[in-house]
Order: structure tokens, then C-alpha cells, then sequence
């Protein structure tokens, strides 16, 4: 059953089925139970007013849809407080003091009045059923009127009709395909989970699906089972065949081990650094300096090893074997690259012996490529990744050698120089994976000659403000802060929009770019500065930023004066000095005082 137990989020489930059956099928309200609020007239004043006349100033979501709702009647407002609170229903990263207060904002603006069970309604605001994504927030004006549009459909059918698609999951999918056409729309994926949590996974990301279905493809194989063509229908017999292989444990693909298997973080609009390594066997993350490269490297290499182990050892032993974690720790090897680092460390060099003889010792890749020569049944074909972490801080083509062609062509060995008695050959096996990271502070990539750009994938990592709040969220919870993460996280959210507006800035200016934006990690060192505010006032109300928006000193002061400023004043110090106190003027004016 792919239905959530958590108790919090069977009060969202609840509900999402009052809203099917009063609002869809009866067309009243959730917030005024009296009125008819859902009905086929209000959608298409709706539509008309919003979907059909979009406000393309870059202005903020609530801004525009003000203006959008402005000339409506009571009745179209009420409406979109009731889209926005059902939007609001699937995602968790949004604090549920920010949806609450964008609902009531919309009543307010037609000076509205909510009954008296309002709040109650509303408190399964305050958790969520998983991570819909930054796109979901991104898109917010598509996916409401998505949600908007299918909620019309089902009004302009017959009673009777409306029933029966709701009342077939595969019907009601046929219905949201329809409506999103060629887009993809996120809600789609939400709409499923929320109105059937016993048939579709709480997995709101059409790419999250795919790598599910490529991961556990092959629990499938041998079982007698027709494989469904259809993505959803497949994981649902997936979680089938795992619930009997895992009968003791209540399973979630966003859980171990179920997550281990398949979960990395930085998708891509067009390929996941997953499918990039088995394309090309070879990628890199590159980037600005703390935006999480080598983690996310560690975190593929470990999902690369697992999926390996999983297909080729089947569910039923992989999931048993208890040494699983130590195969996967063993099947990779992270090597730091520097200045110094050259072609004896990582091939091989000569090396005085006793007698005062010299001999080849190898390095670490022909270390790898012999290990790999001894691995026979069940580890043959199991990856084997290797990290070559700040690889651009060596000079990789003189480091790699005759090994550089390699990357490129496998199938053939090359001869290694030196004065060996037998020629030694050397080739990469199959099973051999790269995954480079590469700050662009220590050298940008149009300094990367191409030789090197044509055997590897590259995929930018940038400042990530969903990174930065689970970063900060996993600091806070292990930190001697005994405060409710959920109580703070709208001002995290805050410093989070602040960073993002930051990063433009400096995106955008002439004597920086975008390889000078600053990562995520830098801002989550934020945690230890409240955690020791904390220990001075633990009754601090707040932890960043006051009710009126401005940033607290001893929290958001102090990481600019230690963290942020100056790695600025590094990046400036080129610049005159009456224009780099402007810029820093401005940039911690965005950080501590502005309000978008």
C-alpha cells in the first residue's frame, strides 16, 4: 500500500477526500461549508479571468494573482483560496505558516470572512506528504490553473458521469493526461497520490518515476507477472513484489532501503547524472565552490553501486545480504586532486628498492583496474566508481597519460611507457565509472581544452535553494537545538529567496559571473550561530529575521561578517574600493533588510 501512515499526513488524505467528494462531486466549499463554491460558473470566470489572461510581469505570485482576481466577484476569490489551499495539500518544503497565510491573504483581499471551523481546516497545512520540487513552486500559476482545469472538467460532466471518474483511478489519470496534454505538469502526479494514496506513490517528479521503474525493473523478471506498460501501473507491481519480499516493513520509496537504490539528488530537465554515467561512464559536476559537488558525487556512486548489486544479485538477496553497505563503501575510491598530484600517483612511477634497484609501483588506477581483474561470479559486473575530486586543480592530461584515450575508447588497450621486459597493456573495464568535480574558481571551464570536455558529461551545480533548506534542516536536527524546525523554517525560506537574489547580483555583474555565485553549504553555517544564540536566549522567538523582515545580528549579522563578506572581499579585490563597498553595501542589504 503506498498510502502514508504518518498521522500527519493521513489528516492531508482526509482532507483531499472531503474536497473529491463535496467539492468535485457536490461542488460546495471546504472554508464555507454553506456555499457553493466549485461550481462550473466560478471555474470558467476562473479561467477567463487567470488562466486565459496570464500576467507576465515579473512580479511575485500573490502580486500578480491580486491583480488577476481584482475586477472577480467574492465568489471567483473564494475560489482561488480554495486552489491555492488544495495546491498546497502535497508539498512539505513549504512551511505551513506561509500557505496559511497566502489563503487568508486571498480572502482578505475581497475582505472575506472564513467560518469559524477555518483553522481546523487548515492545520493539515503544517505538514506535507513529501518534496514536490522547486518546478512545483517555479510554476505555481501553471499548476493551479492545471488544477483548475481538471477540477472544470469533471464539472461540466453529469453528475453520474463525474462519480464514475472519480470513483476509477484509471479513468481519473486518463482525464489528467488529457488535460495536461504535451506539458508536464507536476500536479498530475500530486492529484493521483492525494485522491487514490493506496494506488500511486507519494512521488510528485515524472523523472523520480522513471529512475524507480530503470532501478527495479528487474524485480519484475521471473515472477510470472505481465508488466504493466504504464509507468504507474508498473510501480505499483513493483511495491507489490516488495511488500512480499519485505513483509515486516512499511515501505516508502523515499526511505531505506528502497532510496538507496535508485534516489540521487540534481536532476536535470534532460538526464539525470545517473543515466549520464551510463551513457558515457564519465561525468563531472562543475560549479561554483559549496554547492555540494563532492557530496552529491559520493551520494551517485553509491546509488550506482546498489542499483549494480540489485540486478545483478536479485530483490530477494540484495535485500537480505547484511553486508550490503560495506560491498557499496568498497566499491569506491575518492581521490583528491592537487598541484602536486601527477602521473606516479595515479598510473604508475619508478621507485627505489632494496639494493638500490628501481621499479614501476603502481598507482591508484592501475590498483583499481587489477582488483577489478580478480572479481569473478557475483562481482564481476558490480560498478566500481572512482571520484576524482577538484580534478581541475591537476593537470589531468599529464596525470592520466597514455590512460587519457582510454576514457574515450575502451575497447582498445594502450601500452604503457617505460622500460618494462614485457610491454604492459592497459584497458578499462566495462565496470569502471568517473565522476569529476570541478570548482570554477580554481580554473573555469573555457580553460578546459576540449580533449578533456569530450570524455565526460558535465552538469552545473549552482546555488540550490531546496539543497540549502535540507542541508539546513539535517544541521538543525543535529544540533543541541531543541526548538521545532517547522515553527523556523518559513525563515530559512526567507534567507533562502535573499541568497538566490544575492547570487543574481552577482550572476550578473561585469567583474564576476556566474562561476562566483556562492554555494549553499556557505549559508547553512547560519545553524551554529543560532544554535549558540540560542544557548544565551533560548526564548528567542526568532531565529533569522523579525516579523517585520529584518535580519537578526547575531544570526544573519554574523554570517555575513564570517562567512559571506568575506569571501566577497576576495572575489572584489581587483575592483576600486569605492565600488566594492557599493556592492557590499548592497549585497548585505539584500541578506539582512529586503523583503523580496
Amino acid at each position: 500500500m503506498a498510502r502514508s501512515s504518518e498521522r500527519h499526513r493521513q489528516r492531508i488524505y482526509e482532507l483531499a477526500a472531503n474536497w473529491k467528494s463535496k467539492c468535485l462531486l457536490g461542488g460546495k466549499s471546504l472554508l464555507w461549508p454553506d456555499d457553493q463554491v466549485w461550481t462550473r460558473e466560478a471555474l470558467k470566470l476562473f479561467k477567463a479571468c487567470f488562466t486565459e489572461q496570464p500576467d507576465e510581469a515579473a512580479d511575485r505570485f500573490e502580486e500578480k494573482f491580486k491583480r488577476q482576481l481584482e475586477p472577480e466577484a467574492s465568489l471567483v476569490t473564494k475560489l482561488a483560496a480554495e486552489l491555492i489551499l488544495v495546491y498546497f495539500l502535497f508539498p512539505s518544503q513549504v512551511s505551513g505558516k506561509s500557505k496559511r497565510e497566502l489563503v487568508k491573504k486571498i480572502v482578505s483581499w475581497k475582505s472575506l470572512e472564513l467560518s469559524t471551523d477555518a483553522d481546523r481546516i487548515l492545520q493539515p497545512l503544517d505538514g506535507g506528504i513529501g518534496d514536490a520540487g522547486v518546478g512545483y513552486n517555479l510554476h505555481r500559476d501553471l499548476e493551479v490553473a492545471f488544477l483548475a482545469e481538471t477540477a472544470l472538467k469533471l464539472r461540466a460532466m453529469t453528475d453520474e458521469e463525474c462519480r464514475g471518474v472519480l470513483d476509477d483511478h484509471v479513468r481519473f489519470r486518463k482525464l489528467l493526461d488529457q488535460v495536461a496534454g504535451d506539458s508536464s505538469r507536476q500536479g498530475r502526479d500530486v492529484l493521483l497520490h492525494l485522491l487514490y494514496p493506496d494506488q500511486y506513490e507519494r512521488i510528485a517528479s515524472r523523472r523520480h518515476k522513471q529512475l524507480v521503474v530503470e532501478a527495479f525493473s528487474e524485480i519484475l523478471a521471473g515472477t510470472g507477472i505481465d508488466v504493466p506498460e504504464d509507468m504507474d501501473d508498473r510501480i505499483c507491481a513493483i511495491r507489490g513484489r516488495l511488500e512480499k519480499l519485505l513483509p515486516d516493513q512499511e515501505l516508502d520509496f523515499y526511505l531505506d532501503p528502497l532510496r538507496q537504490c535508485w534516489y540521487v539528488t540534481g536532476d536535470s530537465d534532460d538526464m539525470t547524472p545517473l543515466q549520464g554515467l551510463g551513457i558515457k561512464k564519465q561525468i563531472v559536476f562543475y560549479g561554483p565552490p559549496g554547492t555540494g559537488k563532492t557530496y552529491e558525487a559520493r551520494q551517485l556512486a553509491d546509488g550506482l553501486v546498489r542499483q549494480g548489486l540489485l540486478q545483478e544479485w536479485g530483490p530477494s538477496e540484495y535485500f537480505s545480504c547484511p553486508s550490503v553497505d560495506g560491498i557499496v563503501q568498497k566499491r569506491t575510491r575518492r581521490v583528491q586532486f592537487h598541484p602536486g598530484y601527477a602521473y606516479e600517483d595515479f598510473i604508475r612511477g619508478l621507485q627505489l628498492v632494496d639494493g638500490g634497484k628501481t621499479e614501476y609501483r603502481e598507482g591508484v588506477l592501475l590498483q583499481i583496474i587489477e582488483q577489478l581483474k580478480e572479481d569473478t561470479g557475483d562481482y564481476r559486473n558490480i560498478p566500481f566508481v572512482v571520484i576524482l575530486d577538484e580534478m581541475n586543480r591537476a593537470d589531468l592530461s599529464k596525470v592520466l597519460g597514455e590512460c587519457f584515450s582510454l576514457m574515450e575508447d575502451r575497447e582498445n588497450p594502450v601500452q604503457l611507457a617505460g622500460q618494462d621486459a614485457v610491454p604492459r597493456e592497459v584497458s578499462l573495464p566495462n565496470n569502471l565509472y568517473f565522476i569529476g568535480t570541478m570548482n570554477l574558481i580554481d580554473q573555469s571551464l573555457e580553460q578546459v581544452d576540449f580533449a578533456l570536455r569530450r570524455r565526460f558529461l558535465w552538469f552545473f551545480r549552482g546555488f540550490d535553494r531546496q539543497q540549502f533548506l535540507t542541508v539546513a534542516k539535517h544541521r538543525w536536527e543535529q544540533s543541541r537545538i531543541r526548538k521545532d524546525w517547522k515553527r523556523h523554517v518559513s525563515e530559512f525560506e526567507t534567507l533562502a529567496k535573499r541568497a538566490e537574489s544575492l547570487n543574481e547580483r552577482i550572476a550578473q555583474h561585469p567583474s564576476l559571473g556566474e562561476q562566483y555565485q556562492i554555494g549553499h553549504t556557505y549559508f547553512c553555517d547560519v545553524v551554529s550561530f543560532i544554535e549558540t544564540e540560542l544557548a544565551a536566549q533560548p526564548r528567542m522567538q526568532y531565529v533569522l529575521y523579525s516579523r517585520q523582515g529584518r535580519g537578526r545580528q547575531q544570526t544573519v549579522g554574523t554570517l555575513w561578517r564570517y562567512s559571506i563578506a568575506p569571501l566577497l572581499e576576495q572575489y572584489l579585490s581587483g575592483m576600486e574600493s569605492a565600488e566594492r563597498k557599493t556592492f557590499l553595501d548592497q549585497a548585505v542589504n539584500l541578506l539582512m533588510t529586503e523583503a523580496k
